[in-house]
């Protein structure tokens, strides 16, 4: 089934001997003809697309997309090569499965200090959008955060302790270890939580593609985008998903992905981790070794990813004095990554992918690893900011009720301090160019006028002199 037509990684999964693979596993097995394959159609543009529809009215679509031109549905391998000789069509690939980058919640301990930072940066105001399975922040470590919820299925309020709500945790979370110190990541950020759960728990490229049309579509301001999906297979970082991460990118949007969990062997970056515009981590232990799970690159078209390692592996995150949990997986490490990157964006907001990658790599440090495995290296946050000065940076704090250990319980706080701006911050105001080059001009100016009044007055200092004289002496 060789066809231009069909995505090259889809056309030889359906070129393989399934029954062969299938009746080793079961000796009984029937192989099915009339399997259906869940597909994207793509399409050059929207009146292709559109037309198709027409053509074909009695297929069944699933999902339509608009920010790349393309539909979702069922087909069998017969109709996938029909369709494949539709000119029409751009592109025939498998609407693939995506899995949440987390291992388990491993198990349920005492609290021990997770983070600790006195940074002045908390990524106030910056705004990360999670695509997940959705945020229950009916916990004291979401108290005074600004939680935004969109649903791409109709469903109930969370209850119960989702993936999501813990990976928003890591971004977020209020309490403040033995230290004082709050331990969530960017604490000031806004999360905007994009559910996309089900009740069958299944998740595919459609689903984020439906999330991807609603940020445009409804023109939502999203600063760090982060996904904690990934597939099974690796990646040549060219498939749909990949290519609608790249276009968010190019609006202005920062992605971060998990490397996987599907290590340890090489190619083993999936999508959209395997895109060349989103930022992907891997994850590493705490005695500074990659984890063991973490996907490996290289991609399958021989770029390195992940981009960068942070710590994956038994985080330790309290939701509540009741509920202490530790977490192992990639996309643990791409929280703090997404939560890294809302603290550079502070400084600002406008700040492009290039740049935001460029300011990682600077702080980057090697794990004495191949870079296949941990990309740059691990981030050393201090660097990131050691060319910033902090005194002409005004302090945030903790909007809300931060939370803290006393005596054995949680006692909550409100934090009253507000922002000021003194006179002496106003007059350190970072300066334009332009600004100081006219400010110059004008002291250059003054300088001038001033010398040329000093050589007039030496030129006629005589005739000065003998005017002055004839004034006192009375003109004598």
């Amino acid at each position: 089934m060789i066809s231009e037509r069909i995505y090259p990684l889809f056309s030889k999964k359906l070129e393989q001997n399934e029954l062969e693979i299938l009746k080793a596993i079961d000796k009984d097995y029937i192989l099915d003809t009339k399997k259906k394959y869940r597909v994207i159609l793509s399409f050059d543009d929207v009146s292709k697309r559109d037309n198709f529809v027409s053509k074909y009215n009695d297929l069944k679509i699933l999902k339509q997309f608009e920010l790349i031109p393309s539909i979702s549905l069922d087909l069998t391998k017969e109709q996938i090569q029909e369709y494949s000789n539709e000119e029409l069509i751009k592109l025939i690939e498998e609407d693939q499965k995506v899995y949440l980058s987390l291992l388990d919640v491993i198990e349920k301990i005492g609290l021990n200090q997770y983070r600790s930072s006195k940074n002045a940066l908390t990524g106030n105001n910056i705004r990360i959008g999670i695509i997940d399975n959705g945020i229950n922040e009916d916990f004291d470590t979401f108290a005074g955060v600004d939680v935004v919820h969109y649903s791409l299925n109709v469903g109930k309020q969370k209850s119960e302790i989702t993936h999501g709500t813990l990976i928003a945790n890591i971004i977020v979370n209020q309490y403040l270890d033995d230290n004082n110190n709050i331990i969530g990541i960017a604490p000031d950020s806004k999360i905007i939580d994009f559910d996309i759960s089900n009740d069958k728990e299944e998740y595919f490229f459609s689903d984020i593609l439906g999330i991807f049309d609603f940020i445009i579509k409804n023109k939502i301001s999203v600063d760090v985008l982060l996904i904690s999906f990934t597939t099974l297979h690796p990646s040549d970082g060219k498939d749909i998903s990949s290519l609608a991460c790249i276009l968010l990118v190019d609006n202005g949007i920062v992605i971060v992905c998990p490397a996987g969990n599907f290590g340890p062997e090489n190619y083993t970056i999936g999508s959209p981790g395997a895109a060349e515009k989103v930022i992907t981590f891997g994850s590493y232990t705490k005695k500074g070794k990659i984890s063991y799970f973490s996907g490996r690159g290289p991609t399958l078209d021989e770029r390195i990813k992940p981009d960068f390692c942070l710590p994956g592996s038994k985080i330790e995150i309290p939701l509540s004095e009741e509920n202490r949990i530790v977490l192992s997986g990639t996309s643990v490490s791409a929280a703090i990554g997404a939560g890294i990157i809302a603290i550079i964006k502070e400084l600002d907001r406008t700040m492009s992918y290039i740049r935001v990658f460029a300011t990682l790599k600077r702080a980057s440090k090697s794990l004495n690893y191949e870079n296949i495995s941990q990309g740059s290296g691990t981030i050393y946050i201090p660097e990131l900011f050691k060319e910033i000065d902090f005194k002409k940076i005004a302090l945030k704090t903790v909007k809300g009720v931060r939370l803290k250990r006393e005596k054995g319980k949680l006692e909550k706080s409100k934090v009253e301090k507000e922002e000021t701006k003194t006179k002496k911050e106003k007059e350190e105001k970072p300066l334009s160019y332009n600004y100081m080059l006219l400010k110059s001009f004008s002291v250059s100016l003054q300088f001038i006028t001033l010398l040329i009044l000093i050589f007039y007055i030496f030129y006629y200092l005589e005739l000065i002199i003998t005017f002055f004289t004839r004034i006192f002496t009375g003109w004598s």
